[in-house]
């Protein structure tokens, strides 16, 4: 009888152990269909967008530049507070982090508060400046809507641009194991609410 109730309880955990690694296997799934990456080669500009407020971003972009991957950076931003502006706040820290102020152009978006509206924005500001190819970075978990994005806009505005998409780790919304904190799980919920959005849009 002991013997039966030990094999029972050991198949039992055996079978919640399975259930658990399975359930783990698709939260993580559900966190890296949403990144997109392309191998980098070097190009114009290397575009950096706001919305993390952490800075991993800005560092992301100022170590491709570093590394010659682009001649240019460039920030759009909007406004967060009161006389405050991201744009400014990202251009100060890539000059901290060593970037030459005359290879930043930062200034704030004109226009809508979005990923699309940025990406109009920053699109407009590569053509002005006759770029070709730029490297896109932002936040993993925001790197599948951003390419989506860019490439509508570069296909309906009928640009000639070049892109390459870098993803960028995000402590607040890391893919693997985003389920574990609430900043993740916010994150990468509203994230997929944004693409549903952006595919009801356009």
């Amino acid at each position: 009888m002991k013997k039966k109730i030990v094999f029972m309880a050991l198949i039992i955990l055996v079978l919640a152990g399975t259930a658990i690694a399975f359930q783990e296997l698709i939260l993580q799934k559900i966190g890296s269909i949403l990144v997109y990456e392309d191998p980098l080669t070097p190009a114009d500009a290397i575009v950096i967008l706001s919305g993390s407020g952490t800075g991993n971003r800005i560092e992301a972009g100022a170590t491709l530049f570093q590394r010659g991957l682009g001649r240019i950076i460039i920030i759009s931003g909007d406004r967060i507070y009161p006389g405050y502006y991201t744009n400014t706040l990202m251009k100060i820290h890539a000059i901290n982090l060593g970037i030459p102020e005359d290879k930043i152009i930062a200034s704030k978006i004109e226009g809508e508060i979005s990923t699309w509206g940025e990406g109009i924005y920053n699109l407009k500001k590569l053509q002005e400046n006759q770029f070709k190819s730029f490297i896109l970075v932002t936040s993993a978990f925001h790197t599948n809507r951003a390419h989506a994005v860019y490439k509508k806009l570069i296909d309906d505005l009928g640009y000639d641009f070049e892109f390459r998409v870098y993803p960028v780790k995000d402590n607040r919304a890391p893919i693997k194991g985003w389920w574990k904190t609430r900043t993740g799980k916010k994150r990468i919920l509203l994230e997929y609410l944004a693409i549903l959005n952006f595919y009801f849009e356009h």
